[in-house]
């Protein structure tokens, strides 16, 4: 007795440091989602599912990887010059100021992708007749192996923005190929319904194809120059250089390969061919110029030769010749300043009428101004880029319109500059002159005959420079054209991976797996989503700040009572946790709290009918008096009761009889057969009006003659969400326990607990999840992700075997 003293204050201190405990829970809108407990609780017990449905997406993987079609990625580098960090031209070639220009690497890209140049390559590689072999999954393409090749001689007549597929067949006895049906002849130029073709039977020895199916696809120029431009890629290696990789998916490899190779080869004749259209504009200027002085040197040497003949002149004087060497050179440099004023002028004209993007830059042959040539060289670059742009981009283009504004700004300072450079000749022209008339007035001392012939020696001497200086310049342009060049080298060419790039077998892979999780997780959480029902522990913490006292399992046996003496099931057990708790929330038979006295009574309610609180309370008082504590248990759901006919006694006289005055407690108080600790107070006869009876009076001295008879008093009442009863009978009892039903429990009833705990209404309030089925195979719905394992309470290997289908099914 005195130990009993002594550990009584410390069990106090116990209980209500698990109370307080229990009071701090945070509430619902205040808690944060564990995840990992989140996925413990939810996906984790279906683990069988994930399982069996990634075991079904890599079949269906595997499938896919073995009758997809691959797609192999062949690559090549370019080596272009650039603008800013590109090569400079070999020396020959800056010399002559005849080349082309450099270029910009981002325009040479976009040039490389432009529908343009795909559309050049479609036509030199007749790609517009895909021959496949007609396979049991899949159509193998025959790009090597095809037994015929075809050549469209007009291919504009091709219009289709689709692939046609027709069947073909090779017949090689008769030297024919049936496409849709209709046979063609071989090795001629045949008409179809996609213009002239000539079909030629492949080279070589082939193999058996008498008979065999094939399959041909046509498709017209647009939609293949599109199938090319989305296949290909073009982009610089790094940021600083100016080499090129070019990159092209295709399921045929030797045919990326090909279409690489011949993209490359169309881009630098391209090239080649914008540097031939300047050397042959500067080829033609000359050769006019050539023509005119031509005439005019054979008109001065014949009038120099009648001179000779007719005067008789042998040789000139020292004197005449000095003079005739001083005004050669005067006239020399007079006829050069006219050439470069010419040269001027027909600049000028061009400038000044030059419309935006048209037209060709003349030579600017003997003028020496670096200014003027940068200007020029400038607006022929210009002239170029816009050539070239304009096959490739849009009018509106804003990189076509950037070079429309460049054009538009060298204009203005090519003509000030010809302006100043005409000044300067026509100042240098005038001084010659001026000194021209000097030596003319020393040739008065000449013989008159000396003098005729030094004038028309002078005239030959002029044009015959003017002849000599064309003659070199064609000559220049001549060997500026022959060595064109492309701007761009191939590093390397056009090579295909020996492996297929698509599909990747891991990548595959993986988002089948991922795709698995992702199918069963999501219908999982759908699945709860819908679901208007109390599934988990979660969801009654999230919804209310009330504790949770005890979660009891859904039993099989649909016994309504799961304890007795030896029994050791799950639920019976969990029974037995919920007796040891009550003494946390302050109900225990011996033990007072903070000198309140005995806190023995409990009040057993839940939110609507069929969520086991009669069940949870004939369990909980057989669960106390297996300890030998007497214990008495009211049947108050006096609308609807219960536990009269779960433990099998009379229901009359009883509750209802004792509040109308017709019975005693003694004669409403019955044992239960084969316990002598428990006893019952049955409903009696069900009243028209139980809520008035509750409140007449005699609950009262009912309930306070039974805490003193009794160890514990357990009142069993009608839901709280449909009548008030149970908050009449709060008042008289210390404790409430709130039973929760797993997937019965309408989720909006939470609401109204979380109120009825926080007003306090039905006092010191407690939880019990009852019901809670399994979850999977790893525990059951109502934990706190843990579960409950098997193993520990001794199962038959039948009941084992249930559990974990009824786990696996139970969606």
């Amino acid at each position: 007795m005195k130990e009993n003293l002594l550990n009584k204050p410390i069990e106090e201190a116990w209980i209500m440091q698990q109370l307080n405990s229990n009071n701090k829970r945070p509430q619902p809108a205040e808690e944060q989602i564990d995840l990992l407990a989140l996925i413990r609780q939810r996906y984790l017990p279906y683990w069988p599912l994930f399982l069996l449905a990634v075991i079904i997406a890599l079949t269906i993987a595997f499938v896919y990887l073995r009758y997809a079609t691959p797609v192999y990625y062949a690559s090549a580098t370019l080596l272009v010059k650039d603008e800013k960090t590109g090569m400079d031209e070999a020396d020959i070639l800056e010399s002559l100021n005849l080349s082309g220009s450099k270029k910009v690497i981002e325009n040479e890209i976009e040039i490389i992708k432009s529908r343009t140049l795909a559309r050049e390559v479609i036509r030199n590689l007749n790609l517009f007749a895909e021959v496949t072999v007609k396979g049991k999954i899949r159509d193998i393409v025959a790009y090597k192996s095809s037994p015929v090749r075809f050549k469209f001689l007009e291919p504009d007549s091709i219009k289709y923005d689709y692939f046609r597929v027709m069947p073909m067949v090779y017949d090689s006895v008769h030297d024919r190929v049936f496409i849709a049906n209709k046979p063609y002849a071989l090795n001629d130029t045949v008409a179809s319904p996609w213009g002239k073709i000539i079909i030629t039977p492949k080279a070589g020895k082939l193999a058996d194809v008498n008979g065999r199916q094939y399959m041909l696809r046509i498709a017209g120029e647009k939609i293949l120059a599109g199938m090319l431009q989305g296949s290909l890629t073009v982009e610089p290696t790094t940021k600083a250089g100016t080499i090129i990789s070019l990159g092209y998916s295709d399921p045929v490899p030797g045919r990326a390969e090909d279409i690489l190779n011949e993209l490359i080869r169309t881009y630098n004749s391209a090239s080649i061919e914008d540097k031939n259209r300047t050397s042959a504009n500067t080829m033609a200027f000359v050769d006019d110029r050539l023509r005119v002085v031509n005439e005019e040197l054979s008109q001065v040497e014949a009038a120099v030769a009648g001179f000779k003949k007719k005067e008789g002149i042998v040789d000139i004087s020292e004197q005449s010749r000095l003079f005739l060497e001083s005004v050669s050179a005067n006239d020399g440099k007079l006829a050069e300043a006219n050439m470069q004023l010419s040269v001027l002028d027909s600049i000028q004209h061009y400038v000044a009428n030059l419309k935006p993007g048209q037209g060709t830059v003349p030579a600017t042959l003997g003028l020496a101004d670096p200014v003027l040539l940068e200007l020029i060289s400038k607006l022929s670059e210009v002239e170029l880029q816009l050539e070239r742009l304009k096959k490739t981009t849009g009018e509106n283009s804003p990189l076509l319109e950037s070079f429309y504004r460049q054009e538009a700004q060298l204009k203005p300072s090519i003509l000030s500059n010809i302006s100043s450079l005409r000044a300067n000749l026509q100042a240098t022209k005038g001084r010659i002159e001026a000194e021209n008339g000097r030596y003319a007035g020393l040739i008065r001392n000449v013989p008159d005959k000396e003098k005729a012939f030094v004038e028309v020696s002078r005239q030959q001497e002029i044009k015959n420079n003017i002849y000599t200086f064309l003659l070199q310049k064609r000559e220049e342009t001549a060997v500026a054209s022959a060595a064109a060049v492309s701007d761009s080298r191939i590093v390397d060419p056009a090579e295909a991976v020996t492996t297929p790039v698509s599909p990747k077998k891991p990548m595959v892979l993986g988002l089948a797996v991922l795709g698995g999780i992702i199918a069963v997780g999501g219908f999982i959480t759908l699945r709860d989503m819908m679901k208007r029902e109390v599934t988990t522990r979660a969801e009654i913490e999230k919804a209310t700040a009330a504790p949770i006292l005890a979660e009891i399992l859904q039993d099989d046996s649909k016994e309504p009572i799961v304890i007795a003496e030896g029994r050791r099931s799950f639920v019976a057990e969990q029974f037995r946790t919920l007796r040891t708790t009550l003494s946390y929330i302050g109900v225990n038979a011996n033990g007072t709290i903070n000198g309140n006295g005995h806190r023995k009574s409990l009040l057993v309610t839940s939110s609507i009918s069929g969520e086991g609180k009669s069940f949870v309370s004939v369990n909980l008082a057989i669960s106390l008096s297996l300890v030998k504590k007497k214990v008495a248990l009211l049947e108050f759901d006096l609308r609807k009761p219960q536990i009269s006919k779960m433990l099998k006694v009379s229901r009359e006289p009883g509750i209802s009889n004792y509040l109308v005055g017709q019975a005693e407690i003694a004669s409403i108080l019955q044992p239960v057969p084969g316990n002598e600790y428990l006893y019952v107070l049955p409903a009696g006869a069900i009243p028209p009006n139980p809520t008035e009876l509750i409140l007449n009076g005699q609950l009262e001295h009912l309930i306070a003659n039974l805490k003193s008879r009794f160890d514990y008093v357990i009142i069993d009442t009608a839901p709280v969400g449909l009548v008030t009863d149970a908050r009449l009978l709060a008042g008289y009892t210390d404790a409430t326990l709130y039973v929760v039903r797993h997937q019965v429990t309408p989720k909006l009833y939470l609401k109204g607990l979380n109120e009825l705990y926080q007003s306090k209404e039905l006092g010191n309030l407690n939880i019990v999840f009852n019901g809670i089925q399994p979850r999977g195979v790893s525990g059951y719905g109502g934990a706190n992700g843990y579960g409950y394992g098997y193993g520990y309470i001794e199962e038959s290997k039948g009941a084992r075997r249930k559990h974990f289908l009824k786990g696996i099914f139970n969606i």
